[in-house]
């Protein structure tokens, strides 16, 4: 038996900054949303186009009922934009990929 390899065509995504309030104060998420799925959503999200060939597999996340990729989270304390070098990568996700995210954003990963 063979096992064919396929390789993956490089989709337009959508990478943006998601805040939100916890017990502790302000988190942040970098994310990727597919462009084809941001169009038909009837939310609007508003990120950095990056060209990126992911595996569909890792869109594990959702939100507002779409499929998301959270990339890396915000490890400061305060608003994520306030901490621009303090970005950790979320487990399973490649660290090429999550560069790939933060670059346009200007954020930077922390060394673990």
């Amino acid at each position: 038996m063979k096992v064919f390899k396929r390789t993956i065509k490089p989709e337009t995504y959508i990478s943006f900054l998601h805040i939100y309030e916890t017990t502790w104060g302000t988190a942040g998420d970098i994310c990727l949303i597919r462009e084809s799925v941001a169009k038909d959503s009837t939310v609007k999200f508003i990120g950095r186009k990056v060209q990126l060939a992911i595996p569909k597999r890792l869109e594990r996340d959702r939100l507002v009922n779409c499929p998301i990729i959270k990339v890396a989270g915000n490890v400061g304390d305060g608003h994520p934009k306030d901490h621009p070098l303090e970005w950790e990568v979320y487990e399973g996700i490649d660290k090429e990929i999550a560069l790939a995210a933060l670059k346009p954003w200007g954020f930077k990963l922390i060394e673990v």
